[in-house]
């Protein structure tokens, strides 16, 4: 069941490169256990703003962001190091990025960095990654071989579970689906649900479909603009705030 406690809270977010501005004036917040689907063509700001609640904005160095995201009250910039808030927040990306190391050894490297050395907690902690990203039957035989040699779709809920590997709070993902069949993608679907039972989780797609399928709440994004945030169920019917919301739901545009 979604909470009605509020686990991200964002106010006033702008986000610009010189003579570009990717984000102006968002203002949401997103619910403790829920699913918050984010839709919008490409170039509405979607990536942008994930790269802002976990700080890879940081990361580039032309990128100014102004406003206030909280994480349970704290400000994200309050945290010194960065890699702390990044513990909290899982990131899978929209192209599986494998590390060029065994199967384990993708899942465990973050454990690792972090001081688990523990042979056997590992050996549990990535197995339950594994099997939380629906992958463990598919590789526990070969757990040693490159995972940069799995199929792209399993290449993919690798990146999850290695998301996982930290236990985060919240799993934003980038459009994980691009580059996955669709089978594998109804695989993770279901693997998305069931985490939800344990984290928030922030789903940017393209798919208005894959968000009707699995988004709590649905926000519209349009230039870098908040058009329209509502229950899923809103956001697919004739009942929106915004006839920009409907008509792009319907592929009037986008």
């Amino acid at each position: 069941m979604v909470s009605t406690a509020n686990k991200i809270e964002i106010r006033g977010l702008r986000a610009a490169y010189p003579g570009k501005v990717v984000l102006e004036d968002v203002s949401l917040d997103v619910r403790e256990g829920e699913i918050l689907a984010i839709i919008g063509p490409a170039g509405a700001g979607k990536t942008s703003l994930l790269n802002c609640i976990n700080r890879m904005s940081d990361m580039i160095p032309s990128m100014k962001v102004e406003g206030s995201i909280r994480i349970d009250g704290r400000e994200v910039r309050d945290f010194r190091d960065p890699s702390e808030l990044r513990r909290r927040i899982g990131v899978v990306f929209p192209l599986p990025v494998g590390l060029p190391m065994s199967i384990f050894d993708n899942v465990a490297f973050a454990p690792r960095m972090g001081g688990m050395h523990d042979k056997k907690k590992l050996a549990e902690l990535v197995e339950r990654c594994l099997r939380q990203a629906a992958l463990f039957d598919e590789v526990k035989d070969r757990l040693g071989d490159l995972g940069t040699r799995l199929s792209g779709g399993q290449q993919q809920r690798l990146t999850i579970a290695r998301a996982l590997s930290l236990d985060p709070e919240i799993l934003c993902l980038d459009e994980f689906s691009i580059a996955v069949d669709p089978v594998t993608t109804m695989k993770i679907e279901e693997v998305i649900k069931e985490l939800k039972q344990r984290m928030t989780i922030i789903l940017a797609t393209n798919l208005v479909l894959q968000a009707r399928r699995l988004g709590d709440r649905t926000a519209l994004f349009l230039d870098g603009r908040l058009v329209e945030i509502a229950p899923t169920e809103t956001i697919f019917s004739r009942h929106t705030a915004d006839v920009r919301t409907f008509q792009y739901v319907q592929g009037v545009f986008g």
